[in-house]
């Protein structure tokens, strides 16, 4: 051991010439395989800077700029390819569908260079930056050259691959504006390359009319079939342009015109992909060596044009989809059509949720047409407060400070400006990939937890000015409304739901850990459940309140009467939907513990470090433990739970078919309730395509509840035949999130079915 002050001289290590490597990757596995979970094996003499050096730098995996054996720069830069060369009317199809193929890979999230970047075409057009467009032709940097040749070649291709860089041009001003996750969701990186921006899009659009009005009248020479699919390309190139640069329009205009004759070009070209030939020659990885990178060089992204023109469809098709969020039906409706469209599968492309982003605040408003307060001020309304000093009050109306209704109004200004964001900000993130999602909502629900001790502080100061009269329970005792930390504390609830749903959807949770995370799940619900009650009681006193001092005002309290029936509306909306989770997460729960008790659920956890059922609580439990309320259950109360300590297997097996029948019946009755609320008029809210998927999501569940079911009577007939066999006799599997068998990502219902005895000769 040396002494702090001690210095360690640098190792020299002699390696003879005549040393030979040997391959220990079968020595190697062996000792790793040794080790447990969690065990770390470290060289102190093997520093960072020894790390670094193992890299081999003249190694072409790892060096955009190794020349092998015989290559000179010239021939490492540059590729043979000519691209002035006239080209067959198949070939610039081909070139098309391989630039539309690397364009929605890059919107999948791979790396232009892997992808746009890598073709001859586009980088001719592109580097050097041109500084007009007719800079920007195929064979600039030729002395006395021109444009003149074939049209296929300098006006087509041309017109359609400056039309392309625009259109991406325009996806990554849209991208890089919103809340993303760079390498996650999307790579906008573009390696000192321009795509464009600065050049109008009429210029565009002007090539692209060019080119098919050439197509369309003076290309005799080409075949009518070969010249229809290089048209209809021009016309989804065209129809993509100018949807993309008028995505935030459909705010004003409500019109989706442009991605619908996109949609409507797609059935073409998947015919017509076949007349295409592919040109490999004109896509080179050695473009790479000139891009401004610092990663090694990576392989070209290439996917089939099925996937292509498939993710090309659902793209269109969920922004045409998307106008339906413009539909305002107060913030329960957005809500749901928000995370009904957003939850589709596969998950609507990175564009598609920066969009929705900008719909949701663009230009300082929400949806183009209201005020952060006004959106603050309708979730209040329609769910606590409906009819209530506390939104009516304003100080251009009373502008006497001594004046309760002034000091009422200052109030309720500091609230808008205290949680207005943090409330917006619950529709934003749920735009963010699913990963993202629950990770924002682990670290928002904490903000929420300090906001509502802030509004309690707030309605005690409101409830002085407002003389809010207490309410008298059963046992004699006056409490008070508290409506801002009422509310607060549902957002936070809703969170703590959204959370541990997440989980089951992400596959974060082991087999082992199911029956005590549905508990959980379970327990959050019946919270809520009892604090919506809370909330109806209040609302309840104070319509009658209202009814009684209203009296002599018919049309003022007929107003008030229709808001609150609406809120009552939406409260047994909300606990109907409550009560079906809260159903089937017991019935569930019942049903692993019945598994786990038998030894019928295979484990996932080894013997590491983090093996033990109180370590594992405590790591799912992090999320929660800076919370105040609800109280973070104790571990021994948590375990006693969710094993239900002290019930027989008879007791568990009716639980569990109780609450599933329940169940059942508290999913049709939410199916029946329908996705969206109607408005004080009685009018339904128009979004039919998300509707449809509310329903899809809400049959599934069902689905789930019947293999529930199921399984929980292939257990119950297994357990009352165990009188013959020592053992149970049933084979368990729970169906992977992204398997069929798995009905609803948020249920994992448990494949239950009894084994064969095999048949001896």
């Amino acid at each position: 051991m040396l002494s702090n002050n001690e210095l360690r001289g640098p190792v020299v290590r002699v390696v003879s010439q005549s040393v030979k490597p040997r391959d220990i990757t079968d020595e190697f596995t062996q000792a790793a395989s040794k080790l447990c979970t969690g065990q770390l094996v470290k060289d102190e003499y093997f520093t960072l800077f020894e790390a670094v050096g193992a890299l081999e730098i003249m190694d072409s995996r790892m060096d955009s700029g190794f020349l092998g054996p015989g290559e000179n720069h010239a021939q490492a830069l540059e590729d043979d390819y000519d691209i002035t060369q006239e080209l067959a009317p198949e070939q610039i199809v081909g070139i098309m569908d391989e630039l539309l193929c690397h364009e929605m890979a890059w919107h999948m999230g791979h790396p232009l260079s892997q992808t746009l970047f890598t073709s001859l075409y586009l980088d001719k057009l592109l580097w050097p930056v041109p500084k007009t467009l007719e800079d920007a032709r195929f064979n600039r940097g030729k002395p006395g050259s021109s444009q003149e040749g074939s049209d296929l070649l300098h006006l087509v291709l041309r017109a359609y691959c400056l039309a392309l860089a625009k259109c991406c041009d325009f996806v990554h001003s849209r991208v890089a504006n919103e809340f993303y996750y760079e390498e996650e969701d999307f790579v906008t990186q573009l390696y000192n390359r321009s795509l464009l921006s600065q050049f109008d899009v009429e210029y565009f659009q002007d090539l692209l009319d060019r080119a098919i009005s050439w197509t369309e009248s003076t290309a005799d020479n080409i075949d009518s079939a070969m010249r229809d699919a290089i048209k209809h390309r021009l016309l989804l190139r065209r129809e993509l342009l100018l949807a993309l640069e008028g995505d935030v329009d459909i705010i004003e205009a409500k019109s989706t015109g442009r991605f619908e004759s996109c949609l409507s070009q797609l059935p073409f070209l998947a015919k017509s992909v076949s007349l295409g030939r592919s040109v490999p020659e004109a896509f080179s990885l050695k473009i790479q060596r000139r891009l401004a990178s610092t990663v090694p060089p990576r392989p070209m992204v290439n996917i089939s044009s099925e996937d292509a023109l498939a993710h090309l469809r659902r793209l269109c098709q969920d922004a045409i989809d998307l106008q339906e969020l413009l539909e305002y039906g107060g913030p329960h409706n957005f809500k749901v059509a928000l995370w009904t469209l957003l939850s589709r599968k596969p998950q609507p492309s990175v564009y598609i949720r920066s969009l929705a982003q900008a719909i949701i605040v663009n230009d300082i408003t929400i949806l183009g047409t209201m005020s952060a307060k006004q959106f603050l001020y309708d979730e209040l309304s329609e769910f606590i407060l409906s009819s209530s000093l506390l939104l009516e009050a304003n100080t251009d109306d009373t502008e006497m400070p001594s004046d309760p209704r002034f000091q009422i109004a200052q109030r309720m200004d500091s609230f808008v400006k205290r949680f207005a964001q943090p409330f917006i900000d619950t529709f934003r993130s749920a735009c963010l990939n699913r990963c993202r999602i629950r990770r924002t909502l682990c670290h928002t629900i904490v903000d929420w937890d300090n906001l509502q001790m802030e509004a309690e502080d707030l309605d005690e100061q409101l409830r002085t000015l407002s003389e809010e009269p207490p309410l008298t329970l059963s046992n004699g005792d006056t409490t008070y409304s508290y409506p801002l930390s009422s509310w607060t504390y549902h957002q936070k609830l809703s969170q703590f739901r959204s959370i541990i749903q997440l989980g089951f959807e992400l596959s974060i949770y082991a087999p082992e850990e199911l029956a005590g995370m549905y508990w959980y799940l379970s327990h959050i619900c019946s919270t809520h459940l009892a604090h919506l009650d809370r909330i109806r009681t209040f609302m309840v006193a104070a319509a009658k309140r209202n009814i009684t001092s209203s009296a002599a005002m018919k049309q003022e309290a007929a107003e008030r009467q229709s808001a609150f029936h609406r809120s009552l509306r939406l409260l047994e909306r909300l606990t109907t939907h409550i009560v079906a989770i809260d159903a089937f997460a017991i019935s569930l729960h019942a049903l692993y513990v019945l598994l786990t008790r038998h030894n019928l659920l295979r484990t996932a956890s080894g013997p590491g470090a983090y093996s033990s059922e109180r370590l594992r609580y405590e790591i799912r439990m992090k999320p929660f433990l800076p919370i105040n309320l609800p109280e973070l259950v104790p571990y021994e109360e948590y375990r006693r739970e969710a094993i239900l300590e002290g019930d027989s297997d008879e007791i568990v097996l009716e639980r569990a078919s109780k609450a599933v029948a329940e169940a059942r019946k508290a999913w049709e009755a939410t199916l029946a309730n329908g996705a969206f609320m109607k408005n004080s008029r009685g009018e339904a809210h128009q979004a039919p395509a998300i509707e449809e998927d509310w329903k899809r999501d809400v049959k599934d569940t069902m689905r789930a509840c019947i293999g529930a079911s199921i399984a929980i009577e292939t257990v119950k007939k297994a357990l009352a035949a165990q009188t013959e066999h020592p053992r149970v006799n049933l084979q368990v599997n729970v169906p992977e999130v992204s398997s069929k068998a798995r009905w609803h990502d948020w249920w994992a219902v448990p494949q239950v079915s009894p084994i064969k005895p095999s048949s001896k000769p």
